[in-house]
Parts: C-alpha cells; structure tokens; sequence
C-alpha cells in the first residue's frame, strides 16, 4: 500500500485557488477512482472534484471554507498503484464539462473533465432571500427537509454550507467556521474566495488601469412605457430591459467605437463586430455579468427571452462560465431593485463602456413649452478616455437617449 497525495488541480479556468465548500468523505472512508471527493468553488462556479486514485482517505488537508491553491495538498489517499484516469459518473446534479485535470494530460480527452453541478433553485418559500446559501444547498436542504432559516451557517460570512445541510438533517453539530473570525474587540474577518475575490480584482483592475470618465443624461420613457402597454396588451409582457438593450446596440452600430477595447500589450484599440451584452446581475454570491450574444442580430422578443434566461441562469449558478464571458459592452439596470437614480458604473475590462439606466418614474418636463409630469428616467455611461473623447461620448448618449424616446412596436 502506498500513500498518495492528490493537489488541487488547475480546472481550466486560469484558475489559482479555489474555496473548498464541503467534503463528501472523510478520513478513514474508502473511495474509488472517479468517486467524488469535495465541491470547490472557484471565481465562476461550482465544481465536483472526483478522485484519481482507488483507497483509503487517509488525511483530508483542508476544512470547508478555506481557500486551497491550485498545487496544494488536497487529500492523502493510501491505495495500490499509480493515478487512473477519471471517468464521468452520474452524481447527484452533476452533468459532465469538458476539461483535463493537471496531471492526467491532454490524452485523457473529455472523460477526464471535471463535473460542474447543474445547480437549480427550489421554489423561494424554501429559503428566504436573507439566508446564504449556495443553490445546490438550498436544493440538499429541500431534499432532507431542512429548514435553512433556522440554521447558522459555519461558512464564510455565515453561508450554509452542504456540511450544515447534512449536520442538520442527522442532528449532528454542525462543524465550525473556518473562514470567518472574531476578535475580542468585536472586528470580523472574512476569507474573500471564489465569486467575491474575482469581482475584487475585476474592479481594482478597473479603476487602476482604465483612465474613465462618466455622463449623463434623462430620458422621457413615454414612448417606452406606451410600446410596453401595447405589447402586454398582445400577450408579450416585458421588462424594461430589453427595450434598454435593443437601443444601446442601435446606438453602438452608429458609433461602434463604444464596442471596443485597449490592447496594452500593443497600444492598439480592437474594435468588436459583434456586440455581446454583458448584464449586470446581482445574486447571492456577487455581481455576475451573463452575456447575451449577437445581441444586434436579434428582436426584441428574443432579447426578452434570452436575458430572462441569463438572468435566472446567473441568479440559480447554472450558467456555464462560457456564458459569463466575451462582453463587448455591458448594461447595468441600477433601478431595478429600487429606487435608485442613477450612478456612476465602473468599466468591466476590458470593455470600452458601461450604460446603468435608472428607475422610470414621473418626473417634471417641458413639453410644449409646459411642464408636465411623465415618466422619464437618468441614463449614465463610464467609458475609456484612451478610447473615446468626450465629444463622442455625449453623441454616443444622445443618440441612445434618441432611440428610447422614439421606440415603437
């Protein structure tokens, strides 16, 4: 019998660490080979690791919550002879993703891909929005009858972990957190892994190397309101994002240097024929930006349907991470949660442009010479001074705000 150590491998998504969720064995257990051994979570998802090797768990080196590096020491396994290849097993809503783990080369094809979990929500009146935790727990916990609002979760920041689930469920304690402590003087420190580190060095990269400057402007959303009344009228009820988006791509096709980016390697400015949507959605775990592709290329209808499908996809965690890349130019709808105005959105990179649209309510304005109250709403744009001017800028807003106000069905 010989010991053998299996290391967090590198699970193709440049990744350099990943937070260890929670263990599906422990130390003393027997596995097999493709068996799963833990769920990590890395900047874009949740993945199953299975395991290489066929015996005993001798040592597991890390506890749930902790962030673990791409090459560290992930479990000790006491067994006979050298890796296996990891075959893909059907697992509790688990679905195959090509990909190779560091170690079995390139040869092993898509049967040595890891699993991502095919994560789905359970109906809201499982878990409120208050409680933290991940879809699949919230999925294990309906399965088992747990009550999540009752639990305290032992994960980062108070997330309830799959381990809180299943102490839960066997009244077992539950285990005790290990990414987040406090002082005696009453301060928290809270392990920033996965989704939250990604967002963090996204947002540093933003401010620190894109030299950007905002604008804005009101728009009178009565044609917009009108077309949205005509259109629920004939059974096609929509939100106001689609509209939002059918404009700004009008808007980038006139002026489609907004649809670009700065090469730093070359000094050159790349400008994108397609114009992919990123949309800035807000989740559980943090701001993630699904995108919506060709989004020129298609009706209003269709860019309801597809975002609406993003947009649960990336509040569920069952996007693949291929959906939440290749952004040319992303939309923000900062008043959809509230009555927020406006704000000063901050670049994704390496796009050239953010639009974040406000709340639409009635607000005082001229027409004919009186004022009078319709709804309207504040447009903002940040954009790369490297890229574009001031003066295109302002052509840039004009014409999306031209757009909105002249919008038919």
């Amino acid at each position: 019998m010989a010991d053998q150590t299996f290391r967090l491998p590198d699970l193709g998504e440049g990744l350099t660490e990943a937070q260890l969720v929670s263990w599906r064995v422990e130390e003393g257990a027997h596995v097999e080979v493709n068996e799963p051994l833990c769920d990590v979570e890395t900047a874009k998802a949740v993945v199953v690791i299975p395991s290489p090797f066929a015996g005993t768990i001798q040592k597991l080196h890390a506890r749930p919550g902790e962030s673990v590096a791409v090459g560290s020491p992930l479990v000790t396994i006491s067994g006979q002879g050298a890796a296996a290849p990891v075959e893909p097993q059907a697992a509790e809503g688990v679905e195959a993703t090509p990909g190779t783990l560091v170690g079995y080369g390139p040869g092993a094809g898509p049967q040595a891909g890891i699993r991502r979990r095919a994560r789905v929500a359970p109906p809201a009146q499982q878990a409120g929005d208050d409680v933290r935790a991940a879809p699949f727990v919230r999925q294990l916990a309906k399965e088992k009858g747990v009550d999540l609002a009752r639990l305290t979760g032992s994960g980062p920041d108070g997330r309830i972990t799959r381990a809180d689930v299943e102490a839960s469920a066997s009244g077992a304690t539950a285990p005790t957190p290990a990414a987040a402590t406090t002082s005696t003087d009453g301060e928290r420190r809270i392990s920033v892994v996965g989704i939250r580190k990604a967002i963090a060095r996204q947002m540093v990269r933003s401010v620190s190397t894109i030299p950007q400057f905002t604008e804005f402007a009101i728009f009178d959303a009565t044609a917009l309101m009108a077309t949205r009344e005509r259109q629920k009228a004939s059974g096609q009820s929509m939100t106001p994002l689609p509209y939002f988006i059918q404009a700004m791509t009008k808007a980038v096709r006139a002026f489609p240097m907004m649809n670009s980016s700065w090469d730093e390697s070359r000094d050159e400015i790349i400008v994108k024929e397609p114009i992919n949507v990123g949309i800035a959605v807000n989740t559980s775990q943090g701001l993630l930006v699904p995108v919506l592709r060709g989004a020129d290329q298609l009706d209003l209808v269709t860019i309801a349907a597809k975002s609406a499908r993003l947009i649960e996809g990336a509040r569920a965690g069952t996007l693949k991470p291929g959906e939440m890349t290749g952004g040319t130019i992303t939309v923000t709808n900062v008043g959809a949660s509230g009555p927020v105005e406006t704000g000063t959105p901050i670049i994704s990179p390496p796009e050239c442009c953010v639009v974040a649209f406000g709340a639409i309510k009635p607000r005082p304005m001229v027409v004919d010479g009186k004022v009078v109250a319709r709804p309207g709403a504040w447009i903002s744009i940040s954009v790369d001074h490297r890229i574009v001017d001031g003066a295109l800028a302002t052509e840039f807003l004009s014409k999306l705000v031209a757009e909105l106000e002249t919008l038919s069905a």
